[in-house]
This record gives C-alpha cells, sequence and structure tokens, in this order.
C-alpha cells in the first residue's frame, strides 16, 4: 500500500480553469495550486495577472513558480516586481540555483522556498524545502528517486505524474517523513490546464 502525500500540487492553473469548480476541490482535498511565471510569456501556462489575483482567492494553498528569468531575478534578490504577496511557498526553477537571497524572500514575502534537486538523495541540511524533479518539465517518469530523508524535513517528488502514473510512483517513495507530489504536463489537455485529471489524481490518492 503506498503512503499518501501531505498535499498534492497541480502545476499550471490557467486563465481558461473553472475557479468554481477548482475552489470546491480544494476544499474536498489537499490540494496546492502551482502558478507559473515568466517573463514575457504567451504560452496557456503563464495565467494573467487578472486571473492570478483570482486564483488567490479559492481554497488550497498557493505556490508561485519561478521560471527563466524571473527565477534568476529571485535569486539576484531582485523581487520588487515579482507578485509574490498572497502565496504560501515560492519555487524557483532550475538546478544549482543560488540560494543567497532565500532567506531574504523568506521574510518579505512570508513564504517558504522550494528548489529542485536531481541528484541521488536529498541534502538532509538544507534549511529549504526541496523538490525532486530530474525530468525538467519535460514529464519524465523517473528510473529510481531518492528515499525520503527524515528528520521531519518536507520534500517533493514531481516528474511524469498524472492519471496514469501517480500510483506507480507513489509506489516508489520510501523511508520516513512527510512529502508532496507534483504536476504539470500530465494533468493538461490540449495545453490547457485539465480539472478533471486533477480530480481523478485526487480520487485515485485519496479516496483508495
Amino acid at each position: 500500500m503506498f503512503r499518501k502525500p501531505e498535499f498534492i500540487t497541480f502545476t499550471g492553473i490557467d486563465d481558461r480553469t473553472d475557479l468554481t469548480t477548482a475552489d470546491a476541490l480544494a476544499s474536498e482535498y489537499p490540494i496546492e495550486w502551482g502558478v507559473l511565471f515568466a517573463t514575457n510569456s504567451r504560452d496557456a501556462r503563464f495565467p494573467s495577472q487578472q486571473a492570478v489575483s483570482e486564483i488567490l482567492d479559492i481554497a488550497g494553498m498557493k505556490s508561485a513558480h519561478l521560471c527563466g528569468p524571473c527565477s534568476r531575478e529571485a535569486q539576484a534578490g531582485n523581487v520588487d516586481k515579482l507578485p509574490l504577496e498572497g502565496f504560501d511557498r515560492v519555487q524557483l526553477n532550475g538546478f544549482n540555483v543560488d540560494q543567497s537571497h532565500f532567506h531574504e524572500l523568506e521574510q518579505r514575502f512570508g513564504v517558504q522556498i522550494i528548489h529542485q534537486v536531481r541528484g541521488e538523495g536529498f541534502d538532509p541540511e538544507s534549511v529549504f524545502m526541496q523538490l525532486f524533479d530530474c525530468s525538467g518539465g519535460k514529464g519524465i517518469f523517473p528510473a529510481s528517486i531518492p528515499a525520503l530523508p527524515g528528520g521531519g524535513h518536507m520534500v517533493g517528488y514531481a516528474g511524469g505524474i498524472g492519471p496514469e502514473t501517480v500510483h506507480d510512483y507513489l509506489n516508489l517513495i520510501h523511508g520516513e517523513g512527510p512529502f508532496w507530489i507534483d504536476m504539470e504536463g500530465c494533468v493538461r489537455t490540449n495545453g490547457w490546464f485539465d480539472l478533471e485529471k486533477v480530480r481523478q489524481v485526487c480520487q485515485l490518492v485519496y479516496d483508495n
């Protein structure tokens, strides 16, 4: 029997998402909505400013996922133009990120910081949250994953997780400690966020 995550992050909620349905789902299941940010991107995965403000009002935790230049600006401490108020967590995408301004981000916005890792194990000395993702947003299911680090460290797992694979992924997770799972590409249909797939994942994980 697989272990259940503390919550599931569904990343890429967008302008076409029915927020009334999303609100109802997050009232029923432990969901975090991952909101993607990039500079001057017209990709459907990146919601408009108006959509972001409305997403922040629905049920569920919220995480800001900073991509490309947005991530690099935050790593450099340049956060004046980043709309991070109202989020619970901030994920700086990219590997080998500069962590020197992480504490500043935490204190300024009252958020928890997530950074991606892809090695054989989590760093037990890290004071920030770590997300294992060897896929890099490409939806590739990993051949193996690191064990939970224990010691009360909350860590995350991503990469190729969706309705068809979530049980297989959860069965790979071993060790002790709390964790979450994160998914993006596998809960999209024709490029748009698909709440029916979100519902399927939640039912597969929490109703079984």
